[in-house]
């Protein structure tokens, strides 16, 4: 029995181990909110201290909260023993913040659990009233495990970050050639302070600081990835930002406070408010998109000298030792007044993409510019944001646009190392909100696989007019999803695959066991158009400041035909183009294909009226080759 259990013991304790590997490497990318309750369940648990290394070299104590029949109360430092099988861990030691945050993560998964569902107030309320700084229901036996997980994943973070950039590691690469690769991408972008950028302030889970902008002559947005668990905490910006003038000073100088900045110096021109306004979109993912908007109560920089923008910045999440960071930088003369008064605009609309990778079908692509370049008139101007890299054959259809001045491509390359939600799309949304706020009266969101569609009589440029009249600070589309399988018989003239695609749902559904982002509402999850100077803040589906006011259109009367992965070049296996074709004229008004799609030809109809004079345009002729 003693033989049995010496060899299947070690077996059972491997396979423990790469059982918490496995859960800790998930649940690292978990948001860890926790939701309200009450105090029932205190006289369960029982306090325990484990004792680690931080960061500066000395020991901490992590308090624990463990359930009573699996703790020894006496317990609370390591014995002489102990601390010699731990030498390992305390000559590679790991962060005080990477301890406290991977086992408030894990508490999170272990919540879904009935039982810990009912626990769930009682953890809350200790945690927010600091008895017991971070709560862990872990077993010891298992906490000891954590951090020798958390001592792997360590050495394993810059290969994992190396791979979440599509990477692939070679046999003889070493772990110079992957830190060298994502330094590299670190260090992509080198634009001057104030422009594109991406910046990181703080640690374990930074601040991110992608761009800033001035919005006004009193006002500045900034807009940042901020770790998704900081609007339950005091926030990432302390309350109150300032005007340095002098435009041609150092512009990498920090300060960690005003008596600071004052002493070198340098004397701020006056202080303002901030407003932190997150999407609250994250999804569990670490970062959410946070927009930071900082006003003055008089006009800042009109000396035109130049000057920063500082912000009073956490050195950490939670931390509350802040410091004042340049965020944006303005140059001598660059401020015109006027830019800040316009009622007319260089373009009535502009598009801003959802994030743009390689794998993208170029004849779609064309067709789409195609088409929305014919529906808009013209008067209009793109903003591609690249993540990946273009593809050849994709390039070849932007490239005239962007020859012709209706295209900019923006590098977001670097989103790639930040784990948000949809690829970062809510941080591109409000990056565009503000790249166009004086360029186009309107501001337009939706994918390369959905068409706008105005029934007639009415046409955008219309449906825009009579928005402006009631003041509307955004337009709401309700999505309609049309089938990529079912297609009409190839004819004459036909050769835009939406004219064939004329099956679609009977209308938006709503609800999760559906496809909840068609639902009808404010928060109904559908595309729309803003005012880029009237709406501050957005997100994929909504308009998040200001949420009321805008119109909320009837598919009937505008809508999204949303041809789900019609823009990438492998689609789904079970939903090829054009797989199966269903002559319309063979299924009658109020029939339907396999129960759920109804045949619907008048978009199909309006797209190819619009097809010849999308040819006309110069800008989409092929170009010629040389002889």
């Amino acid at each position: 029995m003693a033989g049995f259990q010496s060899k299947v013991l070690p077996l059972l304790n491997a396979s423990l181990a790469v059982f918490i590997l496995f859960v800790i490497f998930n649940y690292l990318r978990m948001d860890f909110a926790l939701v309200e309750g009450n105090e029932a369940l205190e006289r369960q648990y029982r306090a325990q201290t484990v004792t680690y290394k931080r960061q500066d070299g000395g020991l901490g104590r992590l308090q624990v909260l463990t359930l009573g029949s699996s703790v020894n109360p006496s317990k609370e430092l390591p014995t002489a023993e102990e601390k010699e099988e731990d030498q390992e861990f305390e000559d590679s030691s790991i962060s005080e913040e990477l301890v406290a945050e991977s086992i408030k993560r894990f508490l999170k998964d272990q919540m879904e659990s009935n039982l810990l569902k009912d626990q769930d107030a009682w953890l809350k309320q200790i945690w927010q009233t600091g008895a017991g700084k971070h709560i862990s229901v872990l077993q010891s036996s298992t906490q000891e495990l954590l951090r020798q997980v958390l001592l792997e994943l360590q050495k394993l973070e810059r290969t994992f970050k190396a791979k979440q950039l599509g990477q692939e590691d070679d046999e003889e690469d070493d772990s110079l050639t992957q830190v060298s690769r994502y330094s590299a991408l670190r260090n992509e972008d080198q634009a001057e302070l104030g422009e594109f950028k991406f910046r990181e302030y703080g640690r374990v889970c930074q601040l991110v600081v992608l761009s800033s902008y001035r919005s006004s002559l009193k006002e500045f947005t900034v807009v940042t990835l901020s770790p998704s668990v900081q609007p339950g905490a005091e926030g990432p910006v302390h309350d109150s930002c300032v005007w340095l003038p002098d435009g041609r000073a150092p512009v990498s100088q920090k300060f960690s406070s005003l008596d600071e900045m004052i002493l070198s110096g340098r004397y701020p021109d006056r202080e303002g408010i901030v407003d932190l306004r997150y999407v609250e979109n994250s999804h569990g993912r670490i970062y959410d998109t946070l927009v930071v908007r900082c006003s003055f109560p008089e006009a800042v920089g009109i000396e035109r000298e130049g000057g920063f923008l500082y912000l009073n910045m956490s050195a950490s999440p939670g931390s509350k030792s802040f410091e004042l960071i340049p965020v944006f930088h303005e140059r001598p003369r660059q401020l015109k007044d006027s830019t800040y008064e316009r009622t007319s605009f260089q373009y009535q609309y502009a598009y801003c993409s959802a994030p743009v990778w390689t794998n993208s079908s170029a004849s779609h692509i064309k067709q789409w510019f195609m088409y929305h370049h014919t529906l808009t008139g013209g008067s209009i101007h793109y903003y591609i944001y690249d993540t990946t890299g273009i593809d050849d054959e994709t390039m070849a259809v932007l490239k005239p646009l962007m020859d012709m001045g209706y295209l900019t491509f923006v590098n977001l390359h670097r989103q790639r190392l930040y784990d948000a939600w949809a690829n970062t799309e809510d941080l591109i949304i409000n990056d565009c909100l503000n790249r166009v706020r004086f360029v186009a009266k309107w501001a337009l969101f939706w994918d390369f696989d959905e068409y706008l569609h105005v029934a007639s009589p009415l046409s955008l440029s219309t449906l825009l007019a009579q928005a402006e009249e009631r003041a509307a600070p955004w337009v709401s589309f309700g999505n309609m999803f049309y089938n990529r399988k079912y297609c009409a018989p190839e004819s004459e003239g036909g050769d835009w695959a939406v004219e064939r695609m004329v099956y679609r749902l009977e209308s938006p559904v709503c609800g999760q066991k559906n496809i909840s982002h068609v639902c009808p509402g404010e928060m109904g999850h559908r595309k729309w158009i803003a005012n880029p100077r009237m709406v501050k803040v957005g997100s994929i589906y909504r308009a998040v400041d200001p949420q009321k006011n805008g119109i909320i259109l009837d598919t009937d009367v505008a809508r999204i035909n949303h041809y789900r992965g019609i823009a990438t070049k492998a689609p789904d296996s079970d939903e090829v183009d054009c797989s199966i074709i269903k002559d319309p004229t063979l299924v009658k008004e109020n029939d339907t294909v396999d129960g759920w799609w109804f045949k619907d030809e008048e978009f199909s109809t309006f797209a190819g009226s619009l097809k010849t004079s999308a040819k006309s345009f110069d800008v989409f002729q092929a170009p010629r080759q040389d002889s």
